[in-house]
């Protein structure tokens, strides 16, 4: 082997860590501020279910904020009671006469990478177009999207809400 040969293979084996630790450090949190919200009919029950997913480091992110200091996990009870009032007061749905309705909270718990948070609501006895507003987060990450998936009705609709669109109407 030449000593050019030699001097390009040990660049080359010099490179070697350096592109591992690259391809093997930990990956950093998730790029995009997404939730999922989706709305289900439970017809023997008469109820609507709502459930939310909600990707973990942006709900620690929103623990941090709103309860500085508590050192409040996502995971734990306390930290999932805060989360339920973030859904809460940044979720809301209005019937066609444009009453709000109030769906109750019946729990949270980890789901894979997330939180999952579920509500629930007698279902409307009134037909025609409704309307969803989702704000949550969204003073976290400016870049927040909402995601709305209306199941209540054949074919579902999905609504994506952001800064600029955090109400969108769906008809059942």
């Amino acid at each position: 082997m030449t000593a050019s040969g030699r001097s390009r293979r040990r660049a080359l084996l010099a490179a070697v860590p350096a592109l591992l630790w690259c391809a093997v450090r930990p990956a950093s949190a998730h790029r995009s501020h997404v939730t999922l919200t989706r709305l289900q009919a439970n017809p023997r029950a008469g109820t609507w279910e709502i459930s939310h997913a909600l990707h973990y480091h942006d709900a620690a992110r929103a623990l941090e904020l709103r309860a500085p200091g508590r050192r409040l996990d996502p995971g734990s009870v306390d930290g999932q009671a805060r989360l339920a009032l973030d859904v809460e007061s940044g979720f809301a749905l209005f019937d066609p006469s444009g009453q709000r309705l109030a769906p109750q909270t019946v729990g949270a718990e980890l789901a894979g990478d997330g939180v999952q948070g579920y509500q629930e609501l007698t279902a409307p006895a009134r037909r025609g177009t409704f309307l969803v507003e989702c704000t949550l987060w969204q003073d976290v990450f400016p870049d927040q999207v909402n995601t709305v998936s209306v199941e209540l009705a054949v074919p579902s609709t999905v609504l994506r809400l952001q800064a600029g669109r955090t109400r969108a109407a769906f008809e059942i």
